[in-house]
């Protein structure tokens, strides 16, 4: 055990010394970044991890978060997301994935985020601005993945998005594609992820949100009950072509006795001027036989809390 767990506090203090980069101030091609819905964590589970899932991707979030995690699936997963947003926006969220054969799997997910309404706006004869109606800005989104296993120690995966996006009277649309792998190393316990996003076309004449993300996820050899698991989680996050920063997302989450599940994390990136606490996350996981309830609070400083709430169901 102390071998296993010596090899493990390596690698996370190794992910760790990128704690500094969520501080950089470079800032990149401002404006020139579209399709920031496609930034918005999915899943509460994931979400309250800090959004450490790279390494971990292993139910019917994977094909958001590393589509090679669809290789891990057992059985059916069924599962519908509401996301009470920042502001007036609010994001609904299905998905559903299931093991192929042995080895490999397949997911798909819907979004559909609602901007709210907002003020149409036109300058009268006098210049002054008049408000003429209003309108709400909308985005669907639909991803479809595969997972598989083609060594006992490598996983791959691939992803396929379409954008579609409402502004008033416009509409813009985009393609893209992910692609992600998992590594198992051969320390019990122990694998490493790696996912490359949003790679595709622009939207609104923008290109889309770029990102690589790299982690690890352990198992804590360490629980109060047999059934228990203690899940330990580090990503880095680096966008490209994009207005924010790279973060570093660390999470953790214990179920007791495969019934309840508590997660804690934190998302470390510059922020820039906006003040308060932000970057905390926390949820709660309830386990029923075929039923889950998941639930996630995000804190964005001044800007407020998000909630997210989840419902699914495992046939295994």
């Amino acid at each position: 055990m102390k071998k296993i767990t010596g090899w493990a506090g390596i690698v996370f203090l190794g992910l760790a010394s990128a704690l500094p980069l969520a501080a950089d101030q470079t800032n990149y091609a401002i404006g020139k970044v579209g399709g920031s819905e496609l930034k918005i964590g999915l899943g509460p589970r994931p979400v309250a991890m800090g959004e450490a899932f790279v390494a971990k991707a292993d139910d019917l979030n994977s094909t958001a978060w590393n589509p090679a995690g669809l290789a891990q699936l057992t059985g059916y997963q069924a599962g519908f997301m509401h996301n009470i947003y920042l502001q007036e926006t609010s994001l609904e969220y299905v998905a559903y994935a299931q093991n192929l054969f042995e080895g490999a799997g397949i997911g798909a997910n819907l979004t559909y985020l609602n901007y709210g309404k907002l003020d149409k706006v036109q300058v009268d004869a006098s210049g002054l601005p008049v408000v003429v109606g209003d309108f709400t800005p909308s985005v669907f989104t639909f991803t479809a993945g595969y997972g598989q296993w083609v060594l006992s120690s490598l996983a791959v995966g691939g992803a396929v998005k379409f954008i579609s996006q409402s502004i008033d009277t416009e509409s813009y649309s985009a393609v893209a594609v992910d692609v992600g792998g998992l590594i198992r190393p051969g320390v019990e316990g122990l694998q490493f992820g790696l996912a490359i996003q949003n790679l595709g076309t622009e939207l609104a004449e923008a290109s889309l949100p770029m990102n690589a993300k790299v982690g690890a996820a352990y198992v804590v050899p360490v629980k109060f009950s047999e059934k228990d698991v203690w899940n330990l989680l580090l990503d880095v996050n680096v966008p490209f072509g994009d207005t924010n920063y790279t973060s570093v997302n660390i999470g953790t989450e214990y179920w007791y006795n495969q019934m309840i599940a508590a997660r804690v994390g934190y998302k470390a990136k510059n922020t820039g001027d906006l003040g308060g606490v932000t970057g905390l996350t926390a949820g709660l996981g309830v386990q029923i036989q075929m039923i889950n309830v998941d639930y996630a609070l995000v804190s964005f400083g001044d800007l407020g809390l998000t909630h997210q709430i989840a419902i699914g169901v495992n046939f295994q």
